[in-house]
């Protein structure tokens, strides 16, 4: 008998498989189907070898054979998605997928698969459904945490974010993909050493060398690391997988280097294959601000509007009440202290001095408070931490006491539970910061400003800063602002919005600045770059530092700090200057129609319209 008679055996077919020998698995297999045309098993390993080979038409063909045989089985309709993926058929492949769910829904693996090509579509709703739904199945598949985490990353939900890759510095290593959409994730979320870390060691294996470049460029970058970033890329060596890629980071660091002219058509080319979903809005919006240093503001415009498009469909998803015409995103705006609730506060014998209390960097968002919170955390004696919602786990501690509400029943505290709500706020700040003997936190969030009811209250004798600028320049620089949070999303998708917005923010403040009379400071963004000195002088004679050098010094500070997690984290470490001031009004005709309602604005703090 020749040895060209001899059957091989389905097990020798699989054990090729699993060495990575597809050309001969695929002939083995074609050879075991010819003697068992029927034999289901044996078509499954001859689709394998193919879908390795590439040839994906072929393998489809075979998977759909097998689901004539076998309709109910899902295994069969979720191969044939994985095959029709690869050739590029989207459509057909997410059918395919949700047919072997509706077979069988609890399989975690069909479940990612999906979530996975609903991300690639640009649906981080649904993405983030999917990838929750098979982590809960399974644990310990990384794939739903890997791509879970920047699902509920882009839905602004922190907390599963967080959970999703909790311990991630342990894990063993997942594989060149995973590890670098690993790193992609934890860049993002202000874990840039142990992103580093991660592609660091990914940059020694051959087989994933470029992928890690790409990465690291991006990450490096990120931290303000432009020559780093721009010799890593150029050592990359990018395959067709990685072209949009190579091309977004090419595109970013043009931005960054002033050489618009070449940023430009990078970024469009990305969306022109990127399609139009929640995915594709950063590269909208970065564009739109290449466009508009270019002072091409029409064009800017333009790109602006399909940004917004896109994460209005994405907020109405989460938040369809707030998508409203008429809805009030900053509706906190809408529960003031009343004058007589107010009178009835009772004193707090434990209240801190003003040393023993936050700073709180307060005004609306795009009003200049980064490059304050960065000026105050190169001094010495004080530290920042960055954007943090602290002060909303405060207001639900004190809802959680009992019957409380917020903010008519803060009158009814007691020394205790105030004790008791500065604990919960100190206690948030440790589990980011830990503050040595003699340093004063720095507590920069602009929303704050809606919160001073709050802070008041716990924190008496807290010292603010206020952070001015031209309504207009805020309103068009918060217009042309990428934002996570649906709610934001939905405040900055339209100038009428933005100034209702803006108009209640700062009335909110301005009234219960009148009522409390905290010890709160103006400053105007415009006033600190026209006189640097003396606004640092004011600064700091309001705060009680001496040393007012060390302020005057942040850039360096900046550069330094590496990660900030602000969108003005390329703008900080540059020189001050007066690019963005007047910006608004090359864009006059689209603000124009709520300059009326900006009005009180403009004459309280002194701004020409």
């Amino acid at each position: 008998m020749s040895d060209a008679s001899i059957v091989p055996s389905a097990e020798a077919v699989a054990g090729l498989l699993r060495s990575g020998n597809a050309a001969a698995a695929e002939a083995a297999a074609r050879q075991l189907h010819e003697a068992n045309p029927q034999d289901c098993n044996v078509m499954v390993l001859l689709a394998i070898s193919l879908s390795m080979l590439k040839r994906f038409p072929e393998a489809v063909e075979i998977h759909r054979r097998l689901i004539e045989l076998q309709p109910h089985e899902a295994a069969h309709h979720n191969n044939l998605a994985s095959s029709l993926w690869d050739m590029g058929a989207l459509d057909e492949a997410e059918e395919a997928y949700r047919r072997g769910l509706s077979l069988d829904p609890r399989n975690p693996g069909a479940l990612s698969d999906l979530g996975a090509l609903r991300w690639q579509r640009g649906d981080a709703v649904e993405t983030r459904e999917l990838m929750l739904a098979a982590w809960r199945l399974d644990p310990g598949m990384p794939e739903p945490r890997v791509y879970g985490a920047p699902a509920c990353h882009e839905c602004a939900d922190t907390e599963m974010t967080e959970r999703l890759l909790e311990g991630s510095e342990n894990w063993q290593f997942l594989g060149p993909k995973l590890e670098a959409d690993l790193a992609s994730i934890l860049m993002q979320i202000d874990r840039t050493e142990e992103a580093e870390r991660r592609l660091r060691e990914l940059l020694k294996r051959p087989d994933a060398e470029n992928i890690a470049r790409l990465r690291l460029a991006s990450l490096m970058e990120r931290v303000n690391r432009l020559d780093e970033a721009e010799a890593m890329l150029e050592r990359a060596r990018v395959d067709p997988a990685q072209i949009n890629e190579e091309k977004a980071v090419r595109a970013t660091l043009a931005s960054r280097r002033g050489r618009y002219e070449e940023a430009i058509p990078l970024y469009r080319a990305l969306l022109e294959s990127a399609g139009e979903g929640i995915v594709s809005v950063d590269t909208w919006f970065a564009l739109a601000k290449a466009y508009d240093a270019t002072n091409d503001s029409a064009n800017a415009m333009q790109a602006l509007q399909k940004a917004h498009e896109i994460q209005m469909e994405h907020a109405a998803r989460l938040v369809p009440n707030l998508a409203r015409e008429n809805s009030n995103p900053l509706d906190i705006t809408s529960y003031p202290v009343a004058e007589e609730d107010y009178a009835r506060w009772q004193a707090d014998p434990g209240a801190p001095s003003a040393e023993a209390s936050p700073i709180f960097i307060v005004g609306f968002p795009r009003s200049g408070t980064t490059l304050l919170e960065q000026m105050l955390d190169a001094h010495p004696g004080l530290r920042s931490m960055d954007e943090r919602a602290f002060l909303q786990k405060v207001i639900q501690k004190m809802q959680d006491f009992g019957d409380y509400s917020y903010p008519e029943d803060l009158h009814r505290l007691t020394p205790a539970e105030l004790e008791t709500l500065r604990a919960t706020y100190w206690e948030s700040v440790r589990g980011v910061l830990q503050l040595e003997p003699g340093e004063r936190l720095v507590d920069k969030n602009p929303l704050n400003i809606m919160r001073l009811p709050i802070v008041h209250r716990i924190f008496p004798n807290a010292r603010f800063i206020l952070a001015l600028r031209h309504p207009c320049d805020v309103l068009l620089s918060n217009y042309m602002q990428s934002f996570r949070a649906p709610a934001f999303q939905v405040l900055c998708s339209s100038f009428e919005r933005l100034a209702r917005g803006y108009n209640d923010a700062m009335e909110f403040w301005v009234r219960h600045v009148a009522l409390f009379k905290p010890a709160a400071m103006e400053l105007r963004y415009e006033d600190l770059l026209e006189d640097f000195e003396a606004q640092t002088r004011r600064i700091s004679e309001h705060l009680g530092l001496n040393d007012v050098e060390a302020l005057r010094g942040f850039r360096a500070r900046a550069r330094a700090k590496g990660f900030i997690s602000t969108p003005s984290y390329s703008q900080v470490v540059e020189p001050l200057n007066k690019k963005a001031v007047g910006r608004w009004r090359r864009y006059r005709e689209y603000l124009e129609p709520v300059l009326p309602r900006l009005a009180p604005a403009l004459k309280r703090w002194n701004y020409e319209a």
